[in-house]
């Protein structure tokens, strides 16, 4: 069965934010759509639209799949202490809830070891290459790449070439909860100490995670494996 896209619409920050805000309420999930239906008609005028656009952000932030479901706690919890990272914990949730944006980052996130601009032509042969030619795919990369650029983490100065702007992560808290991400998507067992510091998950962010962090976090447990360290989630 082919994998589904559903990544139709571009999507802003404040948007994301207003979701964030309106599940950490007491709001049914009804009440949800109908706060976030009024919210996006003041600038989108399309019904569909509209609809769309919410059942986006309701993927991310309010439906659950095995990794939203186990993410969302501490995302949200996360997103209200800390607010400035807000950009990191949504990256996150969207790794979660969308295959096709995994795919993506791990693309740029290759592309940009060897080139220091992203081609979107080059990008968009390599995710056919993975989900074959659908119209909703090409749609939806280019929905995406608006996204990425709404987002701060991509800029253009020619068309169809982007570079990468990178954000710091000056918190523990937060590096350790991408890498749980990450770990909780990819599912691929263990992980070598250098994997959770440069996963292409996370091109656009300057992160760190050290030793002594990880041995401090119980959802992480740490062998050594022919004298390499390797990590992998506690069950």
């Amino acid at each position: 069965m082919a994998k589904m896209v559903g990544l139709s619409r571009n999507l802003k920050m404040a948007w994301m934010n207003q979701t964030v805000e309106l599940v950490s309420s007491s709001f049914t999930e009804n009440e949800i759509k109908e706060n976030l239906n009024e919210y996006l008609g003041f600038e989108i005028k399309s019904p569909t639209n509209i609809r769309k656009t919410r059942e986006i952000l309701m993927s991310i932030w309010q439906y659950e799949n095995e990794h939203t479901k186990n993410l969302r706690p501490k995302a949200l919890d996360l997103i209200k202490k800390q607010s400035d990272y807000a950009l990191e914990i949504h990256w996150c949730m969207m790794l979660a809830a969308y295959p096709v944006f995994v795919d993506m980052c791990k693309l740029i996130g290759k592309m940009s070891e060897f080139h220091d601009e992203i081609i979107l032509s080059q990008l968009k042969q390599k995710l056919f290459d993975e989900w074959g030619e659908r119209t909703t795919l090409y749609h939806s990369t280019d929905k995406l790449i608006s996204t990425m650029k709404e987002f701060g983490v991509l800029s253009c100065d020619k068309p169809g070439k982007y570079q990468i702007k990178k954000h710091k992560v000056a918190k523990d808290e937060i590096s350790s909860f991408m890498v749980y991400s990450m770990m909780n998507v990819d599912n691929s067992g263990y992980y070598s100490f250098q994997e959770i510091n440069t996963s292409t998950y996370f091109f656009p962010f300057d992160y760190r995670i050290s030793k002594e962090m990880l041995l401090q976090d119980s959802r992480f447990v740490l062998n050594n494996f022919g004298g390499e360290l390797s990590i992998a989630l506690q069950e």
